[in-house]
């Protein structure tokens, strides 16, 4: 029996699954959902907020952690790029009442399907970029996130 051949666009949509879906972790008898790696580095690149998957830390009444300059960083490369493969491939618009950078990056897994091959690899260039990027500020290890898929 062989193995099951890996498309460009699978590894997109994979990359992507876990930037806009819970990531899902056994521990024990019990099913631990995480928010989705997107959300996980938002909550990181907001004063504050814990933004890893870790256990949330409490502060001091009045007490607030500064912000993390890499999750800003990170996040903020990503909402360009978002963007750009956005316009790149006239990609319409989500409905207003959706986060636009989560049904952005979907219809980017579905736009993936169809493109040429050197788009397709540029593509899985910078998505898994991005998703490495998410992982490793949100405090994952990559690795261990390629198992759980």
């Amino acid at each position: 029996m062989t193995a099951p051949t890996t498309t460009r666009a699978d590894t997109i949509a994979a990359d992507i699954r876990q930037l806009v879906k819970p990531i899902h972790l056994a521990a024990g008898r019990r099913i631990i959902a995480h928010p989705p790696l997107l959300a996980q580095l938002r909550a990181a690149a907001v004063p504050g907020q814990h933004g890893g998957h870790g256990a949330t830390r409490h502060n001091a009444p009045g007490s607030r952690e500064p912000v993390r300059l890499d999750a800003v960083d990170v996040l903020s490369e990503i909402y360009v790029g978002i963007s750009a493969w956005h316009a790149r491939l006239r990609l319409p618009s989500p409905p207003p009442d959706q986060d636009w950078q989560m049904a952005t990056l979907t219809a980017l897994a579905d736009a993936a399907t169809t493109l040429d091959p050197q788009r397709s690899e540029w593509l899985a260039v910078e998505v898994h970029t991005w998703w490495a990027d998410a992982a490793t500020v949100s405090g994952w290890d990559p690795r261990d996130l390629v198992r759980l898929r």
